[in-house]
């Protein structure tokens, strides 16, 4: 294997991670992430995280100073409202497919992740109980089995995923999103697209218009 190869194949490695992180909300918007933390997490050098971390950079997931910082990164108010409206269109889409492709062991997997959700609601683990939410949606999407629209919800994810932090405390000690997931479970289990496009599209809208709210009040 040449160094080209093996640097690419590295540079992918910190990319994956750090697209998983962003994807379950694991930064807050304007959080720093340090290219040398990435590299002792994942045991490699800094030119491979800084490259992918640049590739993000540029993918408008992560924002960069002059000083070779990064941080998560910060939507404004209309950029987080433009993506909602869009993942309000598409993220129905791939739960209408799922519905009907999906196989019955899908179901217990999320009545699993829901649960544990629900725990760490309970115990105030409110960083652990938005990467249960974000991990059960995605999981439904990929059930889709529709790589092009689950590759345009996972970019449109990875802006958006730091902006999830902003969830009032008060709407995350609720087990609002909880309820509306076992509504969307049950519609997926009875093979009911438009029932489950309802509890998804409900889900949705509850969570953006709290986080619009956010976002109007600090203005």
């Amino acid at each position: 294997m040449t160094e080209i190869d093996r640097g690419g194949t590295l540079t992918e490695k910190v990319y994956e991670r750090l697209c998983h992180g962003l994807l379950l909300g694991m930064w807050a918007p304007g959080e720093k992430i340090s290219a040398r933390s990435i590299c002792k997490d994942l045991g490699v050098s800094l030119t491979p995280a800084r490259e992918a971390m640049m590739r993000l950079v540029n993918e408008g997931a992560l924002d960069s100073a002059l000083n070779r910082t990064y941080s998560a990164t910060t939507l404004t108010l209309e950029q987080y409202r433009e993506i909602a409206n869009i993942r309000l269109l598409l993220e129905p889409m791939a739960v209408e497919v799922a519905a009907l492709k999906a196989g019955d062991a899908l179901f217990d997997d999320l009545e699993r992740i829901n649960e544990d959700l629900a725990r760490a609601i309970g115990e105030e683990r409110f960083r652990d109980a938005l990467r249960l939410d974000s991990e059960l949606h995605l999981t439904i999407y990929r059930a889709s089995e529709q790589p092009t629209l689950t590759g345009i919800i996972d970019r449109l994810w990875l802006r958006a995923g730091p902006t999830r932090n902003h969830l009032p405390v008060s709407y995350r000690k609720t087990l609002a999103g909880y309820d509306n997931h076992r509504v969307l479970i049950d519609a997926l289990r009875a093979r009911d697209p438009a029932a489950a496009r309802a509890a998804i599209t409900r889900d949705l809208t509850e969570g953006s218009r709290r986080i619009i709210a956010f976002f109007e009040e600090a203005e």
